[in-house]
């Protein structure tokens, strides 16, 4: 397998490796049992990233480390567990907000109208208007996306 190592930078660097098939395969079980891409194992093993002293990692180390894995796995799952239906709901809240504020500029255009045929004087719906923006996800150049204040 012809490997070519680059720098990624402008003016760019290029290394060709020639590893054995054999070996290259030997690579991609290895990073497939530990998870990791080819690209990173062959990165980490170019670059010597990888622990050569493991004399001083003891059996009782790795298994309070996997212990501790599994622990945070376990948290994990229970967290997105409660994320999720929050999510959900948050969608739909969001969902019905526009909804509520299509119906409300409706409202208010038609205000405006009723307004204007009876003869009465104007209202200042600004506020309102700013709300039925945000909730649309409106916004006017130069303004923050920020909730306006009740």
């Amino acid at each position: 397998m012809k490997v070519i190592v680059s720098s990624g930078k402008r003016l760019e660097r290029k290394v060709t490796l020639d590893i054995p098939d054999e070996l290259f395969s030997r690579i991609e079980e290895l990073a497939e049992k530990y998870g990791f891409r080819t690209e990173e194992a062959l990165k980490i093993l170019l670059t010597g990233d990888f622990l050569e002293d493991t004399e001083g990692i003891s059996d009782e180390k790795l298994e309070e480390l996997e212990k501790e894995m599994e622990r945070l796995e376990g948290r994990l799952y229970e967290l997105e567990g409660k994320w999720s239906p929050l999510k959900f709901r948050t969608y739909y809240l969001a969902m019905d907000n526009q909804n509520l504020s299509i119906q409300l500029s409706a409202m208010i255009a038609q205000n405006k109208r009723l307004r204007e045929r009876l003869g009465l004087p104007e209202r200042d719906y600004e506020r309102v208007i700013k709300k039925i923006h945000y909730y649309l996800n409106f916004s006017k150049p130069g303004d923050s996306s920020e909730e306006p204040s009740p």
